[in-house]
């Protein structure tokens, strides 16, 4: 990243404080027991919360793609490292995870189905990260960050289990958008079809507007939810990830 890796570094680590400073100062955010009634209840084809339940092909779809492609490159595809191609697995692994864990949530909606949900995405979360650490800063810093990214991603999540408290999820949740931003930036890229990181995160922003429109949307559209429509955007935003991953070809190999 040569001299713009300091700017980077306060960027980061600044705006971290930063969220650190206003979760301390906000104070303890339990889960809200009514983001469990979701507004689309309706049976489909036996299927209770039939839609929410079902959309989450969309997140199945990207992650079956890119073990495909993981497993099509066992043998005879060249990585820059190891790293590469663990981060891969977990990543679109992790996305079968998600599907699972947010089908048997929207079978049954209640904080402990909910802990299933976010286990998978905390692991996405984690390996996107480790993917735009490895992409845009170097695979050795990737190397030594992966596995305790991924720990922390699952800590969170119990910590919350445990305390009941959602700010720490809140905060992992938010670093692929914090270091997105920074690395295309000041990052050097590794690889071509980085563009394609700004649509995966567009549409991961629109997933989060829609998640919470979901009332409204179903209000105003009458056949589908804001619900239904997040897992859509999320899939979508995943496909890209497994799209630039299969099409993308080595800049800097540095």
């Amino acid at each position: 990243m040569g001299d713009n890796s300091g700017n980077a570094k306060i960027l980061y680590f600044g705006s971290l404080i930063s969220l650190l400073i206003i979760a301390i100062a906000y104070g303890k955010i339990e889960q809200d027991q009514s983001y469990h009634a979701f507004a689309d209840n309706r049976t489909l084809l036996g299927i209770q919360n039939g839609l929410d339940v079902i959309s989450n092909l969309a997140i199945l779809y990207p992650g079956l793609l890119g073990l495909m492609l993981h497993n099509e490159r066992k043998d005879d595809f060249e990585y820059r490292d190891g790293i590469e191609s663990l981060i891969h697995y977990h990543l679109f692994g992790g996305m079968l995870v998600t599907f699972v864990g947010s089908v048997l949530y929207h079978l049954d909606p209640t904080d402990t189905t909910l802990i299933l949900d976010r286990f998978g995405m905390a692991i996405v979360i984690a390996c996107y990260c480790s993917l735009l650490i490895s992409d845009f800063i170097s695979v050795d810093l990737a190397k030594k960050m992966h596995t305790p990214i991924i720990i922390i991603g699952i800590s969170t999540i119990l910590y919350w289990a445990i305390i009941d408290d959602l700010r720490a999820y809140f905060i992992f949740k938010h670093q692929p958008l914090i270091l997105i931003m920074i690395l295309l930036i000041y990052g050097k890229n590794s690889y071509d079809k980085s563009q394609y990181y700004l649509w995966s995160i567009s549409f991961i922003m629109l997933a989060t507007l829609v998640e919470n429109l979901d009332v409204e949307i179903y209000k105003s559209l009458g056949i589908i939810s804001g619900h239904t429509l997040k897992h859509i955007f999320a899939g979508i935003a995943l496909w890209w990830i497994y799209k630039m991953i299969d099409t993308r070809k080595v800049v800097n190999s540095a």
